[in-house]
């Protein structure tokens, strides 16, 4: 095994990307993960976001290393779903020793074409009751 063998990690974002490799490496190294991704586009956002089925990769993937997994859609706004998602998988288990806090994302567009309301209602985001 490697150098967290034994420890359980929570990455959200994990989905694809940087989230997912950070998944694949922690458990190459022997930690069990317990895996988030909000799997949902935005209108906002000119890129598709990562869906249910690339966290079933991640799933996947980790799996293959043979460690385990826990994953659930969750939006890192809200935190009643990242509180069921830990949850879950302190149910499974049993403990937490690594966060990695890897989601986010990038509503890119010119420069030119960003007005000052969308920075300041971007910097106070806030989740939907």
């Amino acid at each position: 095994m490697g150098r967290v063998e034994g420890k359980v990690a929570f990455i959200t974002g994990a989905g694809r990307g940087q989230g997912r490799s950070h998944a694949i490496r922690l458990a190459e190294e022997g930690a069990n993960i317990i895996a988030v991704d909000i799997c949902k586009n935005y209108d906002t956002v000119g890129y598709p976001m990562a869906t249910l089925e690339d966290l079933e990769e991640t799933k996947n993937y980790v799996e293959k290393t043979g460690q385990r997994i826990v994953t659930a859609q969750a939006d890192v706004r809200n935190e009643a779903e990242l509180r069921a998602a830990l949850d879950a998988g302190l149910a499974e288990f049993g403990k937490l020793d690594i966060v990695v806090a890897q989601a986010g994302i990038a509503a890119m567009r010119p420069l030119s074409t960003v007005s000052r309301m969308f920075w300041m209602i971007s910097s106070v985001v806030r989740p939907s009751a």
